[in-house]
C-alpha cells in the first residue's frame, strides 16, 4: 500500500471527527431555517396573557411568564414537569416536537441554579414586573430543540451541520 495513502487513510477520518474550533462562532443569520419548527399556536392564553402577546407573538419577559403561570408551568423558579407537557400539547400540533420540547424542559429544570445565578450575573432588568425566569427556560428549551432538532425537520446544510456542532461542544463552555 502506498505511504501516502495510508497517510489519509489515517488522518483524513481524525480530521473528519475533529472538535469544532469554540474561538470561530458560526454566522447565525443563516441558521434561522435549520430546524423547521412548528408554528406556536398561543390563542389558548389570549384571553389570560393577550395584553403581552404582540401580533401573536411571545417576546417579552411577561408574555413568557404569564404563559407559564396560566399553564401551572412555573412555581416560583421552579419548572412543574407534570404541566411542561399539558402546555406543549396545546401549543404545538407535532407530536415528535412536543416531545423534544418536553425533554428540552427537563434538561432546563437540571440546569435552574444555574440559570439563577445567571440572571444575578447579568442584572437583567424586572420588565413590568415581570420575572426573567421564564424567558430563559424558554430560550434553554429552544437551545434544547436546536441540539435535538427531529432529522424530519433539520435542513442537513454543511452551514447547519456546523452551527448546530458549535452549540453542542463550545456554547456551554463559553457561557459556562
Amino acid at each position: 500500500m502506498h505511504p501516502l495513502l495510508i497517510l489519509a487513510t489515517l488522518f483524513i477520518p481524525a480530521l473528519l471527527a475533529a472538535e469544532p474550533d469554540c474561538s470561530q462562532r458560526p454566522n447565525v443569520t443563516s441558521l434561522k431555517n435549520c430546524c423547521r419548527l412548528p408554528n406556536l399556536n398561543l390563542s389558548s392564553y389570549n384571553s389570560q396573557c393577550g395584553m403581552y402577546l404582540l401580533s401573536g407573538a411571545h417576546i417579552t419577559p411577561c408574555s413568557f411568564e404569564c404563559i407559564f403561570q396560566a399553564a401551572k408551568v412555573l412555581n416560583g423558579t421552579s419548572l412543574i414537569l407534570e404541566n411542561v407537557e399539558k402546555m406543549m400539547v396545546t401549543m404545538l400540533d407535532s407530536p415528535e416536537f412536543v416531545q423534544v420540547y418536553v425533554d428540552g424542559f427537563g434538561y432546563c429544570a437540571g440546569q435552574e441554579k444555574i440559570m439563577i445565578k445567571s440572571l444575578k450575573r447579568r442584572r437583567m432588568p424586572v420588565v413590568g414586573q415581570c420575572s426573567s425566569m421564564a424567558v430563559m427556560y424558554g430560550l434553554c428549551a429552544h437551545r434544547y430543540v436546536y441540539r435535538n432538532c427531529p432529522d424530519s425537520a433539520w435542513s442537513k446544510s454543511a452551514g447547519c451541520n456546523e452551527a448546530r456542532e458549535f452549540s453542542i461542544r463550545c456554547e456551554d463552555q463559553i457561557n459556562g
